[in-house]
């Protein structure tokens, strides 16, 4: 009795568990989402005619992604000089609905939230900044409160703000470290190029770390950066087809950032005769080595063009 008693109770919590309440309805069609595709084609177009017409006078924009509760939303007239100011401070402008997502528009019976039909658009945001340059371009997310009169009453949107930081410090000449001209992570490149260019194979790898990232453009994206063995084994078999005969430097500078890592940049007029035909070749590469704390090279970056080959 007991065994049957408390089975019934757990068929009766599940029951209860798996109970749904309809609380409105949604629509893949809707008047609501025609406003907002009205709103978007007003602000690609800087109307402001229109966006009167499309705003309530008590129209409310918040910022989803602020932590501030008392933040003031934006009014409507605040609203249409912003879209003005967009224009006249960025290139390229336009707001539409994403094509891997679409908007819905939802009546709830809820009296909470029975003055208006909410639409959740997926959107993406182009523009990019006249005077800096940066590129804001950037999916969002917006909910709108369309009223019983087509307008729109509210808006609530989500997106990045740090291209947006980023605009106040491009104002301003701002420094990210030092560059120099002489440095020990300097003469650690320069050992290294000398002991590839004389054939040092004792030395020429000295001052890597063992477990040193190998990339550069003879790499694809995508790819895995190269093991240790696996340079070394690219660098025999270089040497195997080419005599090196000179690596000048044409240009080394270390670069010591505040927000990123550390590396030294050098640029070589690679001299080589081709075995197979004794030419002399001459071309340009590139490197660029990272360090650790220990002065150890960690990454190792080169760029050349193997055609001139």
């Amino acid at each position: 009795m007991k065994l049957k008693l408390s089975f019934f109770l757990l068929f009766a919590s599940l029951a209860l568990v798996a109970q749904k309440k309809k609380n409105g309805s949604i629509f893949i069609d809707h008047p609501a989402i025609d406003v907002i595709h009205s709103l978007h084609d007003a602000m690609n177009a800087n109307d402001s005619l229109a966006l009167d017409k499309i705003l309530s006078d008590n129209f409310k924009l918040v910022g989803g992604e602020s932590m501030d509760p008392d933040a003031e939303p934006q009014t409507k007239a605040e609203f249409i000089q912003t879209v003005a100011n967009l224009h006249s401070n960025s290139r390229y402008f336009s707001v539409k609905h994403t094509d891997n997502g679409y908007p819905d528009a939802v009546e709830y019976s809820d009296d909470a939230f029975g003055n208006g039909t909410w639409v959740y658009s997926w959107e993406y945001w182009t523009a990019v900044g006249a005077t800096t340059g940066i590129d804001y371009s950037q999916p969002r997310h917006a909910q709108y409160v369309v009223n019983k009169k087509n307008e729109i009453a509210y808006a609530r949107v989500y997106f990045n703000q740090f291209p947006y930081s980023e605009t106040w410090k491009s104002q301003n000449e701002m420094s990210d470290g030092r560059i120099y001209s002489h440095h020990g992570n300097i003469n650690t490149v320069r050992k290294f190029i000398k002991a590839l260019q004389f054939d040092d194979d004792e030395n020429l790898f000295v001052d890597f770390d063992e477990n040193v990232r190998i990339d550069g453009l003879f790499n694809e994206w995508d790819n895995d950066p190269l093991s240790l063995d696996d340079f070394k084994a690219g660098i025999k078999d270089f040497k195997s087809n080419y005599t090196i005969v000179s690596m000048n430097n044409v240009w080394i500078k270390f670069f010591e950032f505040e927000a990123q890592r550390d590396y030294v940049q050098s640029w070589w007029r690679v001299g080589v005769i081709r075995k197979s035909d004794n030419k002399e070749l001459v071309f340009p590469i590139m490197f660029n080595h990272s360090f650790n704390d220990d002065g150890t090279i960690v990454r190792h970056f080169e760029a050349w063009n193997p055609e001139m080959l």
